[in-house]
This record gives structure tokens, C-alpha cells and sequence, in this order.
């Protein structure tokens, strides 16, 4: 009986001890047929904490191993693995040449199975030019030397241009040193001003010369060179003429009667002896004399002047612009102010100034004539290349006639003669006549090759 109970005991001993038993001891020794899953049934700690406590990859055990029951898992050191390092490439090797007699780059490249860069790289070679004897360094077969990009230029904004223009002859000039001086022969200026190239100039004598100027490059251009429309801002009908100062081609010069200034013509028949694609009448003068008010600038040359303090001046590289003046000077107010300019028209008064009408004007402006109600002609600019002439034979105001350029778009503009003066021709034929002979017009050229000049 007693054996009995003993076996009995030995049997279910562990059944009868709970898991505080077990787990009391933190370890436990693997017997015969256990298994990790059995032992986490009888000891409560779940079979993925006795992999953890115990640092095992898998389920297999061994009898008498030892498996702890709590605490920590055990630290595992870790075999840290060196990384290979790449092996150093071999220094390039370069190899010395002598230049022999007939060769050049490309031969001793092909050759060498390396490119012309490459050799003119290891040389510093700023050319291609070798001579014999010259010892070359060779870099190793195979390489090619990648020129970095260069990044592009910056665009120039300016340009130069051949411009002529006036000198006075002084004390010690002669044609040579005027010659010498300006980039041009002697011959050359003696054809220019219709001189005898071995006559000697005088002093103080006017001698047009070329000059090289540098100017701006022009934007490119917005629209036709030149155009005109029939619109009515404010319910007035006008002729709307607009030019395009972009275009390289264009010239914008005082218009004159085949017999100059002192006859006078009527801008249709100016029109068609000018050959300009569009004229416009010009500003006053006097009745009988045919002599303008005001200043005249034509190919850089001052051909008459006056005391009227406002003008619209261009330069030979098509830049315009409105000078006025409220301090004139010995009865020239703006004549200094002429310096490089090409096309003046000393005009006015000025009914537009930055976009407002303007209702005061200078005093030179005193005949009733020039405000009561009478055909008009204008002339402004949108930009320093957009110029802009209006004609209308409709009655208006010098106040009204600025309106109808500030509904145009025009930012500055100065009135010109208007009254039986007031005409506008296109294509050679008037498409308003002016009732009067007038001192001169204003004419627009379209696929100008000449000269260019500036005063």
C-alpha cells in the first residue's frame, strides 16, 4: 500500500503544484519528454516569454537544460561585422610624349586613345597649337575630360551705332586729324561735307562727322510699324495715327516744301513730294513769312527757333520724349537741351501731362485764337517708342482736345497748329487736308536706310 501512495505521489507531485510553485523557483530543469509547450502549461508563463527569458530561436529543448522562469532576458552580444573597405583605385598614370615633326593633338590623341580636351587639359593648353620637341604629358588611355557647362551671357542692353553729326573746326584741325579722331579717312569726310580733300578747313567751320554711339537695343517691336484709324472718343471723330518707335527702320523728320521753309505747302501735297508713308501738319509759323514759331531740328541740324518752351524731341535710335520749359533764355529756351537729339518740333501748349489734362499753360501762349473752338491737331506719347498723332476737323477747346487724347491712352501730349492748318495724309493722299499752306509737316518713314543723325 505504501508502495502505492509513494508511485502515486511521485506521478502526480507535479500536477498537484500549482504554478506559484513552480514560478517560485525562476528556474526549472528539463526532464525527459518535456517540451517547451508543457512546461508553459504547468509553470503559467506562455511559451513566447520562455523563448524570450531564455534567448531561444525555436521550441527545441534538451533534458537537463535549465529554463528560467522570470526575470530578465539574457544580453546577447552581438558580432559586429567590420565593412570591407573598397580598395583604393591606382593613381592615373600619366606618360611623357615628345612632339615629333607632323604631328598635331588630334594624331597624338587617336593614338593615345584619349580625347583632344583630355590632352589639352593635362597640358593646360589653351589651344591646339604644339610644335616639335615639345614634351606632353599623356593621361592614361581611355580618358575624356568633361568641359563644365559655361553658363550663357548675359543678353547686352546696349549697342553701338555709326551716328553722325556737327563739329566746329578747330585752330589745329585738319581733315587727316578729324580723320584720325572719328575712325574715318580723310577722302571719306572730304565726300561727306563736298570738300577738297587736300583744302584745309577753317576755323570755326561746321564739319559733319560719324560717330560711333552707344544706345540702347530696342525692345522688340508691339505692333505695324505704322497705322491709322478713324475713331470717335467722346463721341468726336478723329484720325487716330500711331507709330511704333520699335522698329529700327522707322524715321520721324520735319516734312518741307520743295522750296524750303519760306514757301509753304499743303500737307496733301507734302505727302506726295515726300514720299513718307503719313504726314501731319506741323506747328505755328508766321502767316506770310512761312518762318516757325519754334524750334526745328531736322537730321540733327537747328533750322529755325523760337521762344514756344515745349517740344517733342527723338533721338536717331527712335527714343521720344516731351521737353518743356518754363525759363526761356535769350528767346532759346530749350536749344541746349537739343545735344544727341535727331527730330525736335518745338510745339504746344501742353494739354496732357501724365495722363490729366492740363488747363494752365506757359505765357508765351497768349492769342485768343489758340482756345476758342477750332479743327485740331496733337501729337503725345503712350511710352517713350509709342507715339501717337490725332487730327479732327471737329470744332473742339484745347480742354476738350486733351480729353480726346487721354481717352486715346496717351500719357503727354502737346497741341500743334490746328485751325485751316489742321491735316492728316496717308499713303500719299490727304485723308484731311489742310484748308492752308503750311511751314512744314511732320512725316513718318517707314524702311529707312539712311543716315542717322544727331545734333
Amino acid at each position: 500500500m505504501l508502495r502505492r501512495l509513494t508511485l502515486l505521489a511521485l506521478l502526480l507531485g507535479p500536477l498537484l503544484c500549482g504554478p506559484d510553485a513552480l514560478a517560485a523557483t525562476k528556474t526549472i530543469t528539463v526532464r525527459p519528454g518535456d517540451t517547451l509547450y508543457g512546461i508553459a502549461r504547468r509553470s503559467g508563463v506562455s511559451v513566447a516569454k520562455l523563448k524570450v527569458l531564455n534567448g531561444l530561436k525555436s521550441t527545441t529543448i534538451k533534458p537537463g537544460q535549465k529554463l528560467r522562469l522570470s526575470g530578465n532576458p539574457p544580453v546577447v552580444a552581438r558580432a559586429t561585422v567590420p565593412k570591407p573597405t573598397p580598395p583604393r583605385p591606382a593613381p592615373a598614370r600619366t606618360s611623357l610624349y615628345t612632339v615629333r615633326p607632323g604631328d598635331n593633338l588630334g594624331r597624338i590623341a587617336a593614338r593615345a586613345g584619349v580625347s583632344v580636351a583630355a590632352l589639352r587639359a593635362a597640358n593646360n593648353l589653351g589651344g591646339t597649337l604644339i610644335k616639335p620637341g615639345q614634351r606632353l604629358r599623356v593621361p592614361p588611355r581611355g580618358t575624356v575630360t568633361v568641359t563644365a557647362r559655361r553658363p550663357a551671357p548675359a543678353r547686352p542692353t546696349t549697342e553701338v551705332r555709326v551716328v553722325y553729326g556737327y563739329v566746329r573746326v578747330g585752330a589745329r584741325d585738319t581733315l587727316a586729324s578729324l580723320a584720325r579722331r572719328y575712325h574715318t579717312t580723310a577722302a571719306s569726310l572730304a565726300r561727306l561735307n563736298r570738300l577738297n580733300v587736300r583744302a584745309r578747313p577753317y576755323v570755326g567751320q561746321r564739319v559733319l562727322v560719324p560717330r560711333r554711339v552707344p544706345v540702347p537695343i530696342p525692345p522688340a517691336p508691339r505692333s505695324r510699324p505704322i497705322s491709322v484709324k478713324t475713331l470717335a472718343p467722346l463721341n468726336i471723330p478723329v484720325r487716330v495715327l500711331r507709330v511704333d518707335l520699335r522698329h529700327r527702320d522707322v524715321l520721324v523728320a520735319p516734312v518741307l516744301p520743295r522750296a524750303g521753309l519760306s514757301a509753304g505747302a499743303r500737307v496733301g501735297t507734302l505727302a506726295r513730294t515726300s514720299g513718307a508713308r503719313a504726314v501731319v501738319n506741323g506747328s505755328y509759323f508766321h502767316p506770310r513769312s512761312y518762318v516757325p514759331a519754334g524750334d526745328l531740328v531736322m537730321q540733327g541740324r537747328l533750322l529755325a527757333w523760337g521762344r514756344i518752351p515745349a517740344a517733342l524731341a527723338i533721338t536717331p535710335d527712335n527714343r521720344a520724349t516731351i521737353i518743356t520749359s518754363t525759363t526761356p533764355l535769350l528767346g532759346r529756351p530749350l536749344e541746349a537741351s537739343w545735344r544727341g537729339m535727331e527730330t525736335v518740333i518745338a510745339t504746344g501748349p501742353r494739354i496732357l501731362r501724365s495722363g490729366r489734362v492740363v488747363t494752365h499753360y506757359a505765357n508765351v501762349f497768349r492769342d485768343p485764337a489758340l482756345f476758342g473752338r477750332a479743327a485740331r491737331s496733337a501729337v503725345g506719347l503712350s511710352g517713350s517708342r509709342d507715339l501717337v498723332f490725332v487730327t479732327t476737323h471737329a470744332r473742339l477747346t484745347t480742354t476738350e482736345m486733351g480729353k480726346v487724347m487721354a481717352r486715346l491712352g496717351v500719357k503727354d501730349a502737346l497741341l500743334l497748329d490746328g485751325g485751316s492748318s489742321a491735316g492728316l495724309a496717308w499713303n500719299g493722299q490727304p485723308m484731311l487736308d489742310s484748308v492752308r499752306k503750311v511751314a512744314y509737316g511732320i512725316g513718318v518713314f517707314t524702311d529707312y536706310t539712311g543716315r542717322r543723325y544727331a545734333r
